[in-house]
């Protein structure tokens, strides 16, 4: 397929089957890591992540809601995929017909799967328990585990697995919630009710407690790079772009709207086409975020506007229309994630999930592109 805009963000394949197999290294062959490839798998392009990461051996998947899920299914019918959020009662039908499996907590859902599942088809269902976080889930009590053994009779349901996620607010709240979590399992085995798959951790979780993981933990920004506790992974994402017009700009005069940031001397201003809603922040205005044009830094100057962004370049030797522009990038000299992430006071998982559609997403592969998703040029 043809590029058709400039701007775009580049994701190495590369580092992610690093980080995976750092993964493994760490949980050792008895755990299955669930990739979360939820919000279009942290922004990286989640229908082709899930393509590579299969490639690499991952086996199950997490998602936030049903379109997500639906969506990973109209293009891989293999691999198995869990919305670990709530669907409407009237579009839990959507996850039956297409293998989904599905959280559930109440009993009227799990009724409502049953009724719509068959013999031949069944519903796949995990049961969420609400150890803490107060979001979702069953309380671990002895009257939930009573209503857990009244789904286990229903007929026609697959009933592949329990989960609960942690707060990460202080270790002693971890292990509270790890507890309760047990109890609630430790309860139903005690009914005869077994969950083939448990699971607490997500990527944080995994490494700072491994007593916790059971035989499946739930990776999400590990594979893409960020874990506060390994210093060795690779960040798979870069946002690029390039200079589309260049002008010399008199002492005196400001920028963009407001025609702001006025200086004292000439400068080589240059503009670029992305502005904020392509996935950088209009906090980065003003000299607070850079980017990186021939390994120079080069500041956001005026106010970044919806669709161009200016910089300055009078620093960079022989600056020129169409020289490439890094934005994002761990090692290029633009700014990395989470330095990004602290001068937008933003969320660094946010941050990448905020590249929008029309950013063009391209896949490389010991150093070749290997696939390339324009979602306003797609054919599906």
């Amino acid at each position: 397929m043809e590029h058709l805009r400039s701007t775009r963000a580049e994701i190495n394949l590369d580092n992610l089957k690093y980080n995976i197999d750092r993964c493994r290294e760490e949980i050792g062959p008895d755990v299955e890591p669930m990739a979360i490839i939820k919000a279009d798998c942290y922004g990286h392009g989640a229908v082709i992540m899930m393509e590579y990461m299969m490639k690499y051996g991952i086996k199950y998947f997490g998602v936030a809601s049903l379109n997500e899920a639906m969506e990973l299914r109209r293009f891989h019918k293999e691999g198995e995929v869990l919305v670990l959020g709530l669907s409407s009662d009237h579009l839990l039908k959507y996850g039956v017909d297409n293998n989904i499996t599905q959280a559930c907590c109440s009993l009227r859902q799990a009724r409502i799967l049953s009724e719509y599942a068959t013999p031949e088809k069944k519903a796949k269902i995990q049961i969420k328990v609400d150890t803490g976080m107060h979001r979702l889930g069953f309380a671990p009590t002895e009257e939930s585990m009573d209503i857990v053994a009244e789904i286990f009779k229903l007929p026609n349901l697959d009933i592949v697995g329990v989960f609960s996620h942690l707060a990460l607010e202080t270790k002693a709240d971890d292990y509270r919630q790890w507890e309760k979590f047990q109890y609630f399992i430790d309860g139903c085995e005690k009914r005869g009710l077994n969950f083939p798959l448990k699971s607490i951790n997500d990527g944080i979780g995994t490494i700072r407690y491994p007593e916790m993981r059971y035989n499946m933990v739930r990776p999400g920004s590990f594979f893409y790079g960020f874990n506060p506790h390994l210093t060795d992974l690779k960040p798979l994402m870069e946002l690029k772009s390039e200079i589309v017009h260049l002008q010399m700009l008199p002492a005196g005069e400001g920028i963009g709207y407001g025609l702001d940031d006025a200086a004292d001397h000439d400068r080589i201003i240059a503009t670029l086409p992305f502005g904020y809603v392509d996935g950088v922040p209009r906090a980065m205005s003003h000299y607070e975020g850079w980017t990186s044009v021939k390994g120079v830094k080069c500041p956001f100057v005026g106010l970044l506007c919806m669709d161009q962004a200016m910089i300055d370049v009078t620093d960079v030797p022989d600056a020129a229309i169409g020289d490439e522009v890094v934005i994002f990038s761990a090692d290029k000299g633009g700014m990395t994630y989470p330095e990004g992430a602290k001068i937008s006071n933003f969320n660094r998982n946010g941050l990448q999930a905020a590249i929008p559609r029309r950013v063009p997403k391209v896949y490389f592969e010991n150093g070749v592109e290997v696939a390339y998703r324009d979602y306003l040029f797609d054919k599906e």
